[in-house]
Parts: structure tokens; sequence; C-alpha cells
């Protein structure tokens, strides 16, 4: 099955996933509330360990993406999920196709940041990232709108207005399974360093568990 994003031009032909019916647009996006505890700070000097064990914990307390409905807040910034689903190739309007590795599917998420508040802040990281139930930590293979990252800096922030949002859709290759999404965390200059919270938990595609 061949599916289109009209407002970004591009076609995907998707995977048949367990629990799709409920990830539908504006029908996944957070509750309001900030978790408690699975923090990590996006601070290289924790040091991997610290991160992956932090990132085990927020799948563990992440619920479904279906379960919530005004956004996830990390500081403030909201993170507001407006479609997932897997696909067998993501397809680029000039015609280039992006094909997972074997053993590798391709996840795509349809979200908005916000910044509901009246003063500027900083997005870190500017995009979404996913994590395993084993705390791996993946950043898109490949995206639009919002704020452009590369290998370099995938973690870096960014500056978003106030009362402004993005837009955007992230593509990660990863193997099928069942995947928490990290948001990004907001806050100003006088803000404490950031950190990230659970977010909300994307379906497996159908027969991969999870």
């Amino acid at each position: 099955m061949v599916r289109t994003v009209p407002w970004l031009g591009f076609a995907l032909a998707a995977m048949h996933c367990g629990g799709c019916a409920v990830v539908t647009p504006l029908g996944i996006a957070a509750s309001v509330a900030t978790s408690a505890g699975t923090n990590y700070a996006m601070n290289t000097l924790f040091g991997v360990d610290k991160l992956e064990r932090d990132a085990r914990a927020a799948y563990e307390r992440a619920p479904p993406c279906s379960s919530m409905s005004h956004g996830v807040q990390n500081g403030r910034a909201t993170t507001l999920v407006r479609d997932a689903a897997w696909f067998d190739f993501y397809e680029f309007p000039d015609g280039r196709r992006l094909a997972p590795a074997r053993g590798r599917g391709l996840v795509m998420v349809d979200y908005e940041i916000a910044n509901r508040s009246d003063t500027d802040i900083v997005v870190t990281p500017r995009r979404l990232t996913v994590t395993d139930a084993a705390g791996q930590v993946t950043h898109e293979k490949a995206g639009v709108g919002g704020i452009q990252t590369d290998e370099r800096t995938p973690d870096e922030g960014a500056i978003l207005p106030a009362g402004q949002s993005w837009i955007m859709v992230s593509v990660f290759e990863v193997p099928p399974g069942s995947y928490a999404l990290m948001v990004p965390n907001g806050r100003t200059e006088a803000d404490p360093e950031p950190t990230w919270v659970d977010g909300c938990r994307i379906p497996a595609p159908l027969g991969a568990g999870g």
C-alpha cells in the first residue's frame, strides 16, 4: 500500500503494524504531564552507561501514544505526535528512495514541537529520538521540516520563538519492534540544564512483538 502525506509531497509504502488503527493524525499526542525521574542530561559527561540506563527506565515508564491527548511536555516545550507508522521505504519528492538495511524497518513519526510560553526557548535536542527496551537511543535517518541536524550535531539545541512551533517528520531506521519516543526539552537560559522525560510508545509492526 502506498500512502501519501500531501503537505510534504512524498509517498511511503506502508507495512501493516499492530495497533495502527489508533495511531492516526491528531489521535496520539501525549498528556501534558511531566514525568518524575527517568530524566537524563544531553551532556556526554554523564557517559553512555547512564544514558542507556535512563533510556531503559524511560521506555519502561512510557504509556502508549494512543492513550495521550494534549502533548508531551518537557520543560517549556510541548511535543504533539500527529501520526506514526512503519514503512517499507521512504521516497523523496525528487524520486530518491530510502530503503532500510536487512533486518531493519523504517518508522515515520509526524509531529509538532510547540512553544506555548511567552518567551523564546532553546529546544534540545531539536528533533525526536527513539529508544528501545534495551536503552539503545537512535537518531532519525531522514527528516523534513523544523530545524535540520546532521551526524556531527545530533544533540544540539535551537531557538524556538515564543508562541511558535515546528511541524516535522522524522524517519528512523531500526529493527522492527516496540519503541518509545523521547521528547525534546525546552528551556530559557535561566532554567536548569536540559533533560529528557518519558515520552510515549509507538506500536511495533505486525508480527514483531513488543
